[in-house]
């Protein structure tokens, strides 16, 4: 079994400045594939970086009605204080760390008409506020958590092969449905064939 790099996500050292944590092409791609949203359907990525892999993703899927609200990662995106956005759909992963999590979640509560698509540690599940001010909600509930097999690895810059290293810290798709009633589902995402090995590392690191 070729040998892969296992990468301590939990040293500060390898915190990312300002939380950015880019997300490889195949990890929404999996997502997608697992997913239904109508092509003509309008999406918002409220949390873009330069690298635009989420937008990026989405338009080679034939989604035509994409739209994207640019993080600045000299300051902070302005997601949380505009009044004029609005979507069907939105799909992101989100730049900021724990103390913005909840207001973000319920900031996408407000623009989004249809569902969220939001990539998230598990971490997210714990917190008492948390528990109050998202789990309980039934408005826009939590419907599906898509779970990735082994944890990709989110602090790398992008490979086009959507190859990742593995990690530490256990991520999934969590999906928010408006007007959904009922218990959540979990489902899992096999993403074994996107471990980057040590050699294929090593040999295109210079080049990335």
């Amino acid at each position: 079994m070729p040998r892969q790099i296992l990468p301590n996500q939990n040293k500060k050292s390898e915190r990312n400045e300002n939380d950015k944590y880019l997300t490889p092409y195949s990890v929404i791609q999996q997502l997608l594939d697992l997913t239904a949203i109508p092509k003509d359907a309008t999406i918002l990525e409220p949390c873009s970086s330069e690298e635009r892999t989420i937008a990026t993703t989405l338009e080679k899927n034939g989604y035509t009605n994409v739209s994207e609200n640019i993080y600045d990662e000299t300051a902070t995106t302005d997601f949380l204080v505009r009044t004029d956005l609005t979507s069907e759909y939105i799909i992101t992963n989100t730049p900021y760390g724990d103390r913005q999590t909840t207001a973000f979640i319920l900031k996408m509560k407000q623009v989004a008409t249809k569902g969220i698509y939001a990539l998230y540690p598990f971490s997210i599940l714990m917190g008492s506020k948390r528990l109050e001010k998202i789990w309980k909600d039934t408005s826009f509930a939590l419907k599906e958590v898509f779970i990735f097999a082994r944890p990709p690895f989110l602090t790398d810059k992008v490979r086009p092969d959507g190859k990742y290293r593995t990690g530490m810290t256990f991520y999934a798709w969590f999906y928010w449905e408006k007007g959904f009633v009922g218990d959540p589902t979990l489902k899992w995402i096999d993403n074994k064939r996107f471990f980057l090995t040590l050699e294929e590392h090593t040999k295109t690191e210079s080049v990335l």
